[in-house]
């Protein structure tokens, strides 16, 4: 029986914007921002309508020093008689003097290529791109449906040869629920209660003197909750927040905790590809276990933080060190963002007939995991405001060419959503498959988890690796 046609929805008409009238405040820049559909907050310059920044839109701009955009961080304008000074002692963006612990592409797999190296030598002159340009070329609907097919054949064979069933256990722990009754949104509490949860049964929570680095760290929230879920209340542990930017509202005076005998923190800004984590100082003045954690660490970020840490194993054991690392939990998220240069196991890959431009096109459909269907279902509704502060600094999961908004065959793929998010997963599971045999082949077990249901987050594996018991 033929179904009824459906109406379509009569499209409103956009009526024409109008920027509205200068504000009255005194001192408030004039510029109007299109994007943000507001004034510029800058104050001006009494005599002046426009700020600093935006002195270059004033219509009426002769006369006025000239300002140029800054070398060393084009997002912002100088005047261009300032130019010495600002690059001197002003700028945010100018290098600052390399730490010990710095060792340029140290925990790369593979040298990188001259493009990259050199989009990393202009970092902030990037700062608005959604996606660095490697990635971009990646484009799944170019490919013949000949060639999807044969990366998703080496998936699904990679998959079955190599993913054990990853069992379900979402844990908590009594410091984490302290707070549920306290807070509206559980999602953050839930994930990172879980995690506390799956630290205390892989007995990494049992030494209070240990060095607990957070990778990616951001304010260090991960941290605090490790800090209540080992309950050291003299100073006994030492933490490490290593993060490549600062952010606001850090966590560390916090973690330094309120006693006479006060923790030690230390905050690390660098890329973790370029660390020597031997050489950290808070690691290299003590004899302290490291246990190493992470919530949603991106992508190749992963990839690198684990091969900082079995360079570490190898250094430490070359002075006599046994286990110099008690464990290791990571909330892994991001695959599409991944790196062949960047992937520690290569041999792995080479075992399962994956080449450079497979694996780019293999992360490019871990996407398809995370990229809900259209439709307004409960699990989307859920997954809108999943995660604002966190999720924002994760690049975009949207497919190539593909905004899922159709269950059908369709697709570029000719699979419908159901089948794509299947083969999105495996993606993911076959990537961290490598990351847990390469963990092994340095003394590690290594096991996959699902940590918590994916009501909660789309992205809830989570390796986890102690050493294994001789």
């Amino acid at each position: 029986m033929p179904k009824d046609p459906i109406e379509k929805k009569s499209k409103k008409v956009k009526e024409p914007f109008v920027i509205p009238p200068v504000p009255t405040k005194p001192q408030q820049c004039h510029f109007y921002v299109l994007r943000k559909r507001r004034y510029c907050g800058l104050p001006a310059r009494k005599d002046l309508n426009y700020c600093g920044e935006h002195l270059n839109e004033k219509p009426d701009k002769e006369g006025l020093p000239k300002r140029i955009p800054c070398p060393y961080d084009n997002s912002h304008t100088i005047f261009e008689k300032d130019l010495e000074k600002h690059l001197k002692s002003r700028c945010n963006a100018r290098p600052r003097e390399l730490p010990v612990c710095h060792s340029l592409n140290v925990n790369c797999t593979l040298p990188l290529s001259e493009e990259e190296l050199e989009f990393q030598r202009n970092i902030y002159s990037h700062q608005k791109m959604f996606v660095q340009p490697w990635l971009a070329r990646v484009q799944l609907q170019e490919l013949s449906r000949e060639d999807l097919d044969s990366i998703i054949n080496k998936v699904n064979i990679a998959y079955d040869a190599n993913v054990a069933p990853i069992p379900m256990e979402q844990l908590t722990h009594p410091s984490s629920e302290k707070k549920r009754s306290t807070i509206q949104n559980t999602k953050h509490l839930d994930q990172l209660s879980s995690l506390m949860g799956h630290m205390e049964k892989n007995n990494m929570l049992r030494d209070k003197t240990a060095c607990f680095v957070e990778f990616g760290a951001g304010k260090g929230d991960m941290s605090l909750y490790v800090k209540k879920a080992v309950d050291e209340e003299n100073g006994e542990a030492t933490y490490l927040l290593l993060d490549r930017k600062s952010v606001r509202n850090k966590t560390d005076l916090t973690l330094h905790g309120h006693s006479e005998n006060k923790s030690r923190v230390q905050r690390q800004l660098i890329d973790i590809k370029d660390l020597d984590l031997s050489k950290v100082e808070c690691i290299a003045d003590n004899n302290k276990k490291v246990v190493a954690v992470s919530k949603h660490l991106c992508g190749c970020a992963t990839d690198i933080s684990l091969k900082c840490l079995m360079n570490y194993v190898e250094t430490e054991k070359s002075k006599g060190q046994t286990d110099p690392i008690q464990g290791i939990i990571i909330a892994l998220c991001c695959h599409q963002i991944c790196r062949y240069e960047m992937y520690p196991n290569q041999e792995y890959l080479e075992s399962i007939n994956m080449s450079k431009i497979e694996f780019e096109r293999m992360c490019k459909m871990t996407s398809w995991a995370t990229c809900h269907s259209g439709g307004g279902s409960n699990k989307a509704a859920k997954m809108s405001d999943a995660e604002p502060a966190e999720e924002d600094e994760h690049p975009n999961n949207n497919e190539d060419g593909d905004d899922n908004s159709d269950e059908t065959t369709n697709h570029f793929s000719g699979r419908d959503h159901k089948e794509r998010e299947s083969i999105g997963y495996k993606c993911k599971r076959v990537i961290d498959a490598g990351r847990a045999k390469y963990l092994e082949q340095f003394g590690f077990d290594a096991k996959l988890v699902y940590y918590v249901d994916s009501a909660t987050s789309l992205e809830n594996c989570a390796l986890i690796a102690t050493p294994k018991q001789q």
